[in-house]
């Protein structure tokens, strides 16, 4: 009973019941989406995909890695950058979409090379890919002293789309692909095994990969919704997302409480 009593004040509190003679809202989901429609909240900042999958925002952990992932690549030198690769972006894209792979893994040349054909990991990775010597050559690339087609834009995109289809096929998910781009399948498959989980967002990853797929929407995201990024990178945004959340579960509570009294 207190219980229903809390709710209802939180009700009045929220504005669903006025002491005018407008009608108040007579169903739950119109207590929520009047109690939302109040809100200056903008939802649209919760509204980030990375291949047609919302990311779970909502989860604190989920919003403060991908706010760390805008801030990094919130700089000039990015913003450079872009601005002088979009030809590069198109052909990649289009390679891409005639492999059925979608279009968000055309940033993957940005986190990866900084779409510099020249770039080589201490390790031995190059090309705008940043495909190992072995791996590349499994994928029917030319790597030897004489020729590197992995600094060959359209042969390793080629070579980029094989790949990644086939981890499509090994993990079934695109966020896993992506994240098995970076880590190994073998390697998320292990831990997805471990852990007993099948989300990128719910696994335990090492420091490189818990941050890639965050890393790779980051890019997408600054290029084409600059002004939700800029809203991102800005520190008070965790707390406004969190607010807004709770807001949102309070009046989702109050409405099932007037539900279960308007049915007895």
């Amino acid at each position: 009973m207190i219980r229903f009593i809390s709710l209802i004040v939180s009700v009045m509190s929220l504005g669903v019941f006025t002491i005018n003679r407008t009608p108040a809202p007579t169903t739950p989901t119109e207590v929520v989406s009047e109690v939302i429609e109040k809100d200056d909240f903008d939802t649209n900042i919760l509204h980030v995909q990375f291949c047609g999958d919302t990311l779970p925002l909502h989860q604190s952990t989920v919003a403060k890695r991908y706010q760390k992932a805008v801030q990094f690549y919130d700089h000039p030198s990015f913003q450079r950058s872009r601005a002088n690769t979009k030809k590069k972006m198109k052909q990649i894209e289009n390679i891409l979409k005639s492999h059925g792979i979608p279009s968000d893994f055309k940033y993957i040349p940005y986190i990866e090379s900084a779409m510099n054909a020249g770039a080589v990991s201490p390790k031995g990775a190059a090309g705008y890919w940043q495909f190992m010597p072995a791996t590349a050559q499994g994928l029917g690339l030319v790597v030897n002293d004489q020729i590197d087609e992995r600094k060959d834009l359209v042969k390793s995109t080629k070579a980029a789309a094989k790949y990644l289809k086939w981890l499509y096929r090994e993990l079934g998910n695109w966020t896993l692909v992506a994240a098995a781009y970076n880590a190994g399948p073998n390697k998320i498959i292990q831990r997805m095994d471990q852990q007993d989980k099948d989300s990128y967002f719910a696994l335990h990853l090492n420091g490189e990969t818990s941050k890639y797929v965050y890393r790779l929407v980051a890019v997408k995201e600054w290029i084409n919704q600059p002004e939700r990024s800029l809203e991102w990178s800005k520190v008070e945004t965790i707390s406004k997302v969190a607010s807004y959340l709770k807001r949102k579960r309070d009046a989702a509570d109050v409405a099932q409480a007037l539900l279960i009294a308007s049915a007895r």
